[in-house]
């Protein structure tokens, strides 16, 4: 069975699919395909300002809260995926939907993760440029910024899905702007 056989609702990506063997669905496609990506260049929680997505790399934005039970068990897999690809081009950012840094901190801290986290409290701020509408909820960016792939709700595939995802897109050859191919 596909990796992709799930009810993923991510957005085309004929590479990811060409690559794996498999296709991805096309329903559900994400306004954000249309319009691109907000950018965002904010500190973190650790102190370092971040921006992303990053042009140049791969961006993983993962959208995640304490008390939601799919989020935190998916945070060791991108701990790990951070771990083996941030040398080779990658990013990941994690936006926690909370409003208590230290409840954002210690959990951070229990599951060892270590790639940038800030907080979208109240204000909900990315939440809403990203039009984030269920938790978890993970966009890809290639490296040149450009909306790939989107998870949504945690599905037990979909730590695979990003990590193929990523190992796809790190490999992704950047044309410029009018070079012929």
């Amino acid at each position: 069975m596909s990796r992709f056989a799930f009810p993923l609702r991510a957005l085309p990506l004929l590479l990811v699919a060409t690559a794996c063997g498999a296709s991805l669905p096309a329903s559900d496609p994400h306004p954000l395909l249309a319009k691109g990506p907000p950018t965002f260049e904010e500190p973190s929680l650790e102190g370092e300002v971040v921006t992303f997505p990053q042009k140049g790399k791969v961006t993983v934005v993962d959208f995640w809260s304490t008390a939601c039970e799919p989020c935190v068990k998916m945070m060791p897999a991108i701990q790990a995926l951070y771990q083996e690809r941030k040398g080779q081009g990658l990013q990941i950012v994690g936006v926690a939907i909370d409003d208590n840094p230290g409840k954002v901190e210690g959990r951070l801290k229990q599951l060892g993760v270590t790639y940038p986290n800030m907080l979208d409290d109240a204000g909900s701020t990315k939440r809403g440029a990203y039009q984030v509408d269920e938790l978890p909820q993970t966009f890809i960016f290639d490296k040149v910024g450009k909306l790939r792939v989107v998870t949504k709700g945690g599905e037990e595939d979909d730590v695979a899905v990003i990590r193929d995802a990523v190992d796809v897109l790190l490999q992704e050859e950047v044309v410029a702007a009018g070079a012929g191919g």
